[in-house]
């Protein structure tokens, strides 16, 4: 149990972090000028484009969101009871499934 936990608390930084991460990069002064992207001149003016520059920002407020459901709606799976018999609707005596 405290496995998954750990794993959950690991995915929702990521997802934070990856989204804050996307929606403030597209707006800082020159953020692909340099590197891999430097190349490519019509890729970099594509990716100057407001559109464009929203659109990534947009994927970064998803990510933030889907982070803050995940933590949100998290529950812990137990396994069920070593005596616990499921019933005719797949769930046990003790409410487990």
């Amino acid at each position: 149990m405290w496995l998954q936990r750990i794993l959950v608390s690991i995915y929702v930084l990521f997802c934070m972090t990856l989204g804050m991460a996307l929606v403030t990069l597209p707006w800082l002064g020159n953020w692909f000028d340099e590197g891999l992207v430097a190349q490519w001149p019509a890729l970099q003016h594509v990716l100057q484009l407001g559109f464009v520059r929203g659109a990534i920002s947009g994927l970064g407020v998803i990510d933030i969101w889907v982070g803050v459901l995940e933590a949100v709606n998290y529950r812990d799976h137990r396994p069920p009871a070593p005596g616990a018999t499921p019933g005719p609707t797949g769930i046990s005596n003790d409410g487990h499934q």
